[in-house]
C-alpha cells in the first residue's frame, strides 16, 4: 500500500504536521508499504529520507497540475493520477497533514482489501449546507460531468482522507479530474469544489467508508494539536532522538488526552480582536 502526503511551500506547521502523521503511520507499515511524499520542499524532509520516499515538485510542475484555471487544489488529484500511473497495482490511501492514525493499520487495509474506499467522514449533501457548498450546489445541481448526473444523494465526504483499492484508483482519479474540469469549465466557484468532484467519483465507482474509527483528523483544534508537536520536533532535534526513539514518543504524545475538535465561540475571537487593536503592544525595543 501507498501513503501519499502533498505539502506546498516554506510555512513549518504544514510540514512538522505531516512528519506526525507519517510516524504515526510508519508505527504500522508492513515491509512492503510506502509512505511518499510530494512536495515543493523537500528540505523539510531530511530526517526522514530513510524511510520516506520523497518527490519533488518544481514550480512549472504545480502550474501545469493546477490547469486551465489554476486551481490548487487540482494538484491534490493529479499526484494521485502521476503516483498511480507508475506504480500501477498498488492500494492508495492520500492523507491530509493535520491527522494521525488512531486505530489498527490492519483493520483500515482490510476495507480495501473489500473492495471498499474511504474517506474521513460523510459531510452530507451540499443541498443541505449554507455558504459556498450551497452555492456551488445550486451550480451543479442536475448538471452532468464525466458521465455522471448531480443529485442529492451525491454526498460531500470530507477528504483528509481518501483511500482506493489498486483496482479503482486509475478510473477514480480520471473521473474525478473530468467532473473538477468541467465544474471549473462552468464557472462554479467553491473551497470545496476539488472535495465534492472526488466524492462524486469515489460514491459512483465504489461503496465508500469512513476512515474516522482509525485515523484522527484534528482540523477542528490545529492550534493546541501544532504547539504539542513543535515541542515534540524541538526535543527530536535537541536530543538528536533516533528514529525508534521518534516512534516510541510517538506512542506517548497520541495517548495524551487533545481534543481533535473544539467549538470555540465567535464571539470571544471578536472580543478578542477587539481588545488587542484597542490595545495593541508599544514600546518595542531592539538590541
Amino acid at each position: 500500500m501507498t501513503f501519499m502526503y502533498l505539502t506546498f511551500g516554506e510555512k513549518s506547521e504544514y510540514h512538522v504536521q505531516a512528519y506526525l502523521s507519517m510516524l504515526s503511520f510508519r508505527r504500522q507499515t508492513s515491509p512492503g508499504d510506502r509512505i511518499v511524499m510530494v512536495t515543493t520542499a523537500p528540505q523539510f524532509y531530511r530526517r526522514a529520507s530513510s524511510w520516506v520516499e520523497v518527490i519533488e515538485l518544481s514550480p512549472s510542475q504545480v502550474a501545469a497540475w493546477k490547469g486551465r484555471h489554476q486551481y490548487m487544489f487540482r494538484v491534490k488529484t493529479m499526484a494521485m493520477k502521476h503516483y498511480a500511473d507508475e506504480h500501477p497495482g498498488e492500494d492508495l490511501l492520500f492523507v491530509d497533514t493535520d491527522t494521525f492514525l488512531s486505530g489498527r493499520l490492519d483493520e483500515l487495509r482490510g476495507v480495501l482489501g473489500q473492495g471498499c474506499g474511504l474517506m474521513h467522514k460523510d459531510e452530507g449533501s451540499p443541498a443541505d449546507m449554507k455558504g459556498s457548498s450551497l452555492r456551488m450546489w445550486r451550480n451543479v445541481e442536475g448538471r452532468e460531468y464525466a458521465g455522471f448526473r448531480i443529485n442529492r444523494q451525491h454526498h460531500m465526504w470530507n477528504s483528509g482522507i481518501v483511500g482506493m483499492p489498486a483496482a479503482k484508483v486509475q478510473n477514480i482519479v480520471g473521473d474525478t479530474l473530468l467532473l473538477l474540469d468541467g465544474m471549473l469549465d462552468d464557472g462554479v466557484k467553491s473551497f470545496n469544489i476539488e472535495q465534492y468532484a472526488m466524492s462524486v467519483a469515489m460514491t459512483e465507482h465504489l461503496t465508500v467508508e469512513a476512515a474516522e474509527p482509525w485515523v484522527a483528523h484534528y482540523w477542528g483544534n490545529k492550534d493546541e494539536w501544532e504547539r504539542a508537536i513543535q515541542d515534540f520536533m524541538l526535543r527530536a532535534y535537541v536530543q538528536d532522538w533516533t528514529l525508534d526513539d521518534e516512534l516510541q514518543a510517538v506512542d506517548e504524545l497520541l495517548s495524551r488526552h487533545i481534543p481533535i475538535f473544539v467549538h470555540r465561540s465567535n464571539t470571544a475571537r471578536r472580543l478578542n480582536k477587539l481588545v488587542e487593536k484597542l490595545f495593541p503592544d508599544r514600546d518595542y525595543c531592539y538590541f
